[in-house]
């Protein structure tokens, strides 16, 4: 049974009982739960059930993993578990012991302020969205494009319906139509991506007035378990660095700077090991604005460069 965490207790009664019987028996003999009580519980849209009777509580849950992530990674939600170690290819595999191309940080908080006087905003009631974090998060994504990241190897998550029409807005408008950039793998919340992974995530957190259902600590350990090699959360930190729920993950996040640090001459895939200090100075992107006008140069200049080689490559064949 798999996310068996998020299955109620009766749908998980009900394919045991459901095995064809054999000389008056069942046959079942074993059965394998996988699946994480530290993640969300069953959804339960009765509030009174939800509330008074326990129901979201799973079988799975009653009776009580390893990590797939970076070890770096996965200090930010392993403390919410007793004895969580790392699975063996993550600490033989190459590309765990890669630094992620581009980038200073294998994971990194980025602070993102107001654009235009604008945070969050609810053009319907609770449909979140924050055009700032869409913008930055596209921006980062089309970066990493430039740089020959797999589009298929990058996903971007949010905690709210309302952002991820916006950014899927922002991605078809600046993106979806360039073959250099395409789609993303996904472009969903956090709730929906619930046991799927991907190497690289992009995270934006909306809210900039309250927290919001991220201090569910639960939904906390999604959001950060999604990445096995590079996570990067876009946020107000000034919001979500004071909630108790999350000091424990943010406290962490909090030792490395909230500003965007970028190695720009690296390209996919990179060889430098993850250990090793990079040999050149970070590119420091300073807000939304500042990555936005970055990545139109970089990527003008990358066209530039691939017209001379083409030009030279033509010469040489002359």
């Amino acid at each position: 049974m798999e996310e068996s965490a998020q299955i109620l207790e009766i749908e998980t009664f009900i394919p045991l009982l459901l095995q064809n019987p054999h000389d008056g028996f069942n046959r079942l003999k074993r059965w394998i739960m996988i699946g994480d009580h530290h993640q969300l519980p069953p959804v339960i849209k009765n509030m009174a059930f939800q509330k008074y009777s326990n129901m979201e509580q799973s079988l799975f849950t009653r009776f009580g993993c390893p990590g797939r992530s970076r070890p770096s990674i996965c200090e930010l939600y392993n403390w919410r578990y007793k004895n969580l170690g790392n699975l063996p290819h993550v600490l033989n595999l190459p590309e765990y012991k890669r630094a992620n191309a581009g980038f200073w940080f294998d994971y990194q908080l980025i602070n993102v302020e107001d654009f235009n006087g604008v945070g969050e905003s609810e053009p319907n009631p609770y449909f979140y969205q924050n055009l700032a974090e869409a913008e930055y998060v596209v921006g980062v994504f089309m970066y990493m494009r430039t740089l020959g990241y797999p589009a298929d190897k990058i996903s971007i998550l949010t905690t709210y319906n309302g952002q991820k029409h916006l950014i899927r807005d922002v991605v078809n408008k600046r993106c979806a139509n360039n073959p250099v950039f395409g789609r993303p793998h996904k472009v969903t919340t956090v709730d929906k991506y619930q046991g799927q992974q991907n190497d690289y995530i992009l995270l934006s957190l909306v809210r900039t007035k309250a927290v919001g259902h991220l201090r569910d600590v639960r939904r906390l350990v999604v959001a950060m378990s999604r990445a096995r090699l590079g996570l990067y959360i876009f946020t107000r930190v000034s919001l979500f660095q004071n909630c108790f729920e999350l000091s424990p993950s943010f406290k962490i996040l909090m030792q490395r700077p909230q500003v965007l640090y970028l190695l720009p001459h690296e390209t996919y895939p990179c060889f430098r090991k993850s250990e090793d200090e990079p040999v050149s100075e970070p590119f420091i992107v300073n807000d939304m604005q500042h990555m936005t006008h970055f990545v139109y140069e970089f990527y003008q200049q990358k066209l530039e460069l691939a017209k001379m080689q083409m030009q030279k490559e033509k010469m040489d064949e002359d």
